[in-house]
């Protein structure tokens, strides 16, 4: 899907980007996980994993770069949810030595709800994905119950000002600026710690190389009272 010829299909690329399926489903991970490299590697060191820790993905696509989770420390607990079943097939494919050894689990997830324990993880983050939350605050709420107080969360997204420029943004994505991004997960009772800007060169969805600002947020789980 290199050369854009109608609006059928920049709504086709959107529908790919947001949940991949069927035909063009891999194709889209495959890309994504290329175009998304610096952002996902900046979101993960942006947790500082150490020893024993769990960790929450909200949507790993195709997974291919779950190992760069385990090159800041082998001795974690990886889970990897999303809401696109062929992206859940493809991720435990591309790390089957990792589920095997129980070290990385996969879970098909609706964007919503998290099937696990209050408090069960040391920290999360998410990359591209706060674009397609049907309810940005509560979903944000349901991360932060989910992770340990005191935990952090690693946030990387594109802002509006740059989105808005690509053709297939204006189906089914919802855009943020940094300022309206930041006000999502404040109000659902994360504090903001930190917030990086940074620039990159990139191949883009609809097939054209272009300058890409992307933000990485640091947020944490206040600690109890």
């Amino acid at each position: 899907m290199s050369e854009i010829k109608d609006e059928t299909q920049l709504m086709e690329i959107a529908k790919q980007l947001s949940c991949p399926s069927g035909e063009y489903g891999i194709l889209t991970a495959q890309n994504m996980a290329s175009h998304n490299n610096n952002m996902i590697s900046e979101a993960i060191l942006g947790l500082a994993l150490t020893d024993k820790q769990r960790v929450l993905e909200i949507g790993p696509g195709g997974g291919n770069h779950v190992p760069k989770v385990f090159k800041q420390s082998k001795d974690l607990k990886y889970y990897g949810v999303d809401i696109s079943e062929l992206m859940i097939i493809e991720s435990v494919k591309a790390n089957h030595e990792l589920v095997d050894s129980g070290q990385a689990t996969f879970t098909l997830a609706n964007g919503k709800t998290l099937v696990f324990f209050d408090e069960f993880f040391d920290c999360a983050f998410t990359v591209n994905t706060i674009y397609f939350w049907d309810e940005p605050k509560a979903y944000a709420q349901e991360i932060m119950r989910v992770i340990k107080p005191g935990g952090l969360f690693s946030v990387a997204f594109a802002p509006k000002n740059f989105m808005e420029k690509l053709p297939f943004t204006k189906y089914t994505f919802q855009l943020y600026s940094l300022e309206e991004a930041q006000a999502i997960f404040v109000s659902a009772g994360f504090i903001m710690l930190n917030s990086d800007s940074h620039q990159e060169t990139i191949m883009s969805n609809a097939g054209q190389t272009i300058d890409r600002e992307f933000i990485i947020l640091i947020l944490r789980k206040p600690f109890d009272e």
